[in-house]
């Protein structure tokens, strides 16, 4: 029996391990449901819903990455993490001065690209599913430490989803070119972000404690986006839909 990664790798190879199985295996890569928007098979209005309980999760980052900034130390070991996190913190919330939309902001847009107006976006009840998944996001962001948090951070496979949405979304789902700044900006943005992310694992995968606990927030991490996925599918579905099985 071979031994668990976080036994057999340590530094940079252990960031590599799991960036690797990530990639592979987070619901973004493996969701049926991703699949079916790829393909324009999801239905319109099932899509409509899904972006509606994606909003308050997106709501929540900055709140989770100024919970992850408040648990970077003051030491001057921890300096060029902490600006990662202040980078990734503005980006996300928005820039203050008004020069450069928040990504929340950017959602409501696209969420009016496929038909929903920000008003009812910002009004829709939160089904339960979503507020556990933001509630244990929160959590977990404020009371680990932020190079475990950060390893759970799904920036990477991000990435991939957004290059493979943004086309669907245009041609299969009539949504013009104003209102998918959000899939346009992340297919570049996490780009960075996960280098970032990559450069903490890396630096703080000293121990198979550590690592251990870095590799068991990644797989919480998958859980959460998958409830998120999930809980929208288990509602009823609108007369006539056909959902995607989770």
């Amino acid at each position: 029996m071979s031994e668990a990664p976080w036994d057999r790798f340590a530094g940079e190879r252990f960031r590599d391990e799991l960036t690797k199985f990530k990639m592979k295996n987070h619901p973004f890569a493996t969701h049926p449901f991703f699949a079916a928007i790829e393909e324009g098979a999801a239905p319109k209005p099932l899509v409509q819903a899904w972006a509606q309980q994606f909003y308050p999760w997106l709501a929540s980052v900055p709140i989770a990455m100024a919970e992850r900034f408040a648990r970077v130390g003051w030491e001057p070991k921890n300096d060029r993490f902490r600006r990662m996190v202040l980078d990734q913190l503005v980006e996300e919330a928005g820039d203050p001065k008004g020069k450069e939309p928040g990504h929340p902001e950017l959602w409501l847009r696209f969420c009016e690209g496929l038909g929903v107006p920000r008003a009812q976006v910002q009004a829709a009840p939160l089904l339960p599913s979503t507020m556990v998944a933001i509630d244990d996001f929160l959590y977990t962001n404020r009371e680990n430490p932020f190079y475990i948090s950060a390893a759970g951070s799904s920036e990477p496979p991000n990435v991939d989803l957004c290059a493979r949405l943004l086309p669907a979304f245009r041609s299969h789902y009539g949504v013009k070119e104003e209102h998918l700044e959000y899939y346009r900006l992340h297919v570049t943005a996490d780009v960075e972000h996960s280098q970032w992310v990559g450069e903490i694992v890396a630096a703080f995968a000293n121990t198979p404690e550590v690592r251990r606990q870095m590799w068991d927030q990644m797989l919480r991490g998958f859980s959460l986006h998958a409830l998120l996925v999930n809980g929208v599918i288990a509602e009823p579905a609108p007369s006539g839909a056909v959902r995607p099985a989770a």
